[in-house]
C-alpha cells in the first residue's frame, strides 16, 4: 500500500498534464491536497500572499473541522458525497473530495469575481471524478505489472535452479586457494 501512495504525486501530474482544464477554473486558484494539507498540485494562480502549503493546510483543515461537525448529522443513506462551500454570489471556496480506497484527496478552488459559482463547482465534481477514475486505472495497471514481474520472478526458474552443493563446491574452489 505504501508503495502505491508514494506513486499518487506521479499520478497527479500525470494527470493534470494530460487533460484540459477548463478556463473558467485555470484563471482561479485550485489545489489537489492530501489530508495533511500537503499540496499535489496548484495551478499557480495564487489567490494572495499565502504560500501554496498554508492554503493547503488551511483547506485541509477546514474540511477535517466540517467532516467532525457533520458526525452530528443524523446518518441517512447518502447518495451524494458531502462537498465544502463557504462562498457568497460570486466569490468563495469550495472543495470536493476524491473517491479513492488509497487516501483521502481533495480539489480545492479558491475563486472571486464568478457570474456562474455553480457552473465552476460543477466543473470541479467533474474533475474530481475523472481523477478519481484516472488514479483506479493506474493502481488497476500497476497492480497488473507487479503481478506480471511477481509471476516472472520465480525462484524455480533461477539459471542454476538445480545445482548441487559439492557443483557449487567445485566452482567456488578457487577462493579457498
Amino acid at each position: 500500500m505504501t508503495n502505491r501512495t508514494s506513486k499518487i504525486p506521479k499520478y497527479v501530474q500525470a494527470f493534470f498534464e494530460s487533460c484540459e482544464i477548463d478556463e473558467k477554473i485555470n484563471r482561479f486558484s485550485f489545489f489537489m491536497i492530501r489530508a495533511d494539507g500537503v499540496v499535489l498540485y496548484h495551478n499557480n494562480n495564487l489567490a494572495n500572499s499565502l504560500s501554496k502549503s498554508s492554503i493547503g493546510a488551511l483547506l485541509s483543515g477546514v474540511w477535517q473541522a466540517s467532516k467532525a461537525l457533520s458526525e452530528f448529522i443524523p446518518k441517512e443513506e447518502a447518495k451524494e458525497g458531502y462537498r465544502l462551500s463557504f462562498d457568497t454570489s460570486s466569490q468563495g471556496i469550495y472543495i470536493v473530495p476524491i473517491s479513492t480506497d488509497m487516501e483521502e484527496l481533495y480539489l480545492g478552488l479558491i475563486y472571486h469575481d464568478e457570474v456562474n459559482p455553480g457552473f465552476i463547482k460543477n466543473k470541479m465534481r467533474e474533475m474530481a471524478a475523472s481523477f478519481s477514475e484516472f488514479l483506479n486505472q493506474e493502481l488497476k495497471d500497476h497492480r497488473a505489472t507487479q503481478e506480471k514481474t511477481n509471476k516472472a520472478f520465480d525462484k524455480s526458474e533461477y539459471l542454476f535452479g538445480d545445482i548441487s552443493d559439492a557443483e557449487m563446491d567445485r566452482l567456488f574452489a578457487f577462493i579457498k586457494n
